[in-house]
């Protein structure tokens, strides 16, 4: 299955396979949760994350188990920092 990723205010350049704007079609093996998407990209401790999955927010708790289908839009904004 392919989905669309798109990195939202992340920090550094995008990672490879990343366009300049920080998008990607992703393909994924079988039934991919949230989690799983993630882990691929290696972005670490994913409740540090905001999730939403084809506009709607993917809290920590249901990442695991919310599988992605294919044409599903992902976007990933890293935690908010202040000072």
């Amino acid at each position: 299955m392919k989905v669309r990723v798109k990195l939202i205010s992340m920090d550094g350049p995008p990672p490879i396979g990343f366009d300049q704007y920080g998008e990607a079609d992703i393909t994924l093996a079988g039934e991919a949760t949230v989690t799983n998407l993630l882990q691929s990209l290696c972005l670490g401790h994913d409740e540090t994350y905001m999730v939403l999955v084809n506009g709607e927010t993917s809290p920590p708790s249901v990442r695991d188990r919310q599988t992605l289908g294919d044409g599903d839009e992902i976007a990933i904004f890293p935690p908010m920092q202040g000072g």
